[in-house]
């Protein structure tokens, strides 16, 4: 944690002489020129960070310590990703959320080259093996995509999906979560140590699934979404070999998230017992069902939300 303060004092450093510096533009030239250079010096701050650091995150990560999760449990990354959701443009980085497009381009942040969902520092600062965290699992589904696809090009299927998965990644990561896409599915990770989730992770992912059933439904040409939610501990990290890394979770969180989801029913939301149980004193107004679900040995006890 303390190499981590480290990287975050001196980021906010250099934040502040930007701010200082801009200050002084405005108050010797004016209010315009200093709030011009202000932008020019932040979004060449994120450049210089997104970019050229690569070399400070391998010195401040371990095998045991990945600078990029001590970095989540402080605060730092779920800020960054909100101020870096205001610049407009896709693709992103999958982890800090900058832009690779639009103003990102022009500042030359780039992705990794190993593995271009990310920026080359996130990339840097992600573990290279698993690490046992507690996590929400959320996992949304098209309904019907594959009786749907069977009447329509596979052209027309690849924007249906692609549309899904932009409205999707912008509904979810609004939150802080860290989405992944698979087939005609998303699956979004809520890593609770992050200060902006914590106690509130299990009402943040419901009202999450709420928000993108509902901006699904304002779609013409889209498909009902089913999702399953789950909470627990899970392995979370990267499972890549070779010289690429990834970022995602792996275990029976993952595994039950998934099998809610695949027993949800159009516009449904299963949760596990452990979210329900977890979300605020207002419960909202939920069936109770019990489910048998493929891979469990198990009945598992589940709330349907509609």
């Amino acid at each position: 944690m303390t190499k981590a303060r480290y990287f975050e004092i001196g980021v906010d450093c250099l934040e502040i002489i930007a701010v200082l510096l801009a200050l002084l533009l405005a108050v010797y030239v004016s209010i315009w020129a200093g709030l011009l250079l202000l932008g020019v010096l932040l979004l060449g701050l994120v450049s210089l960070i997104c970019n050229y650091d690569a070399w400070i995150v391998r010195r401040l990560s371990t095998l045991e310590n990945p600078l990029i999760l001590p970095l989540c449990r402080t605060g730092f990354v779920g800020r960054h990703r909100r101020m870096l959701r205001l610049l407009p443009s896709e693709p992103r980085c999958r982890f800090c959320m900058v832009p690779f497009g639009g103003l990102g381009k022009v500042f030359g942040i780039r992705p990794s080259p190993p593995n271009p969902n990310y920026c080359r520092s996130c990339f840097e600062a992600l573990p290279t093996t698993t690490h046992e965290l507690k996590v929400g699992v959320l996992f949304a589904d098209l309904r019907g995509f594959t009786s749907w696809s069977e009447t329509h090009t596979s052209s027309a299927a690849a924007d249906l999906v692609s549309r899904f998965y932009a409205r999707a990644n912008r509904v979810l990561t609004s939150d802080d979560a860290l989405v992944d896409f698979i087939g005609d599915q998303v699956m979004a990770i809520y890593l609770v140590d992050m200060p902006s989730l914590g106690a509130r992770t299990a009402d943040i992912m419901v009202a999450a699934t709420r928000r993108l059933i509902q901006a699904e439904g304002k779609v013409t040409e889209s498909l009902p979404v089913g999702v399953g939610i789950h909470m627990g501990k899970a392995q979370v990290g990267s499972l890549a070999t070779g010289g690429s890394k990834n970022f995602t979770a792996i275990g029976d969180v993952v595994n039950t998230a998934a099998r809610l989801q695949s027993a949800a029913k159009a516009n449904e939301i299963l949760i596990s017992e452990t979210v329900y149980d977890a979300l605020s004193e207002k419960k909202p107004q939920a069936d109770r069902t019990t489910l048998e679900l493929k891979g469990k040995a198990e009945l598992l006890t589940a709330f349907i939300l509609r």
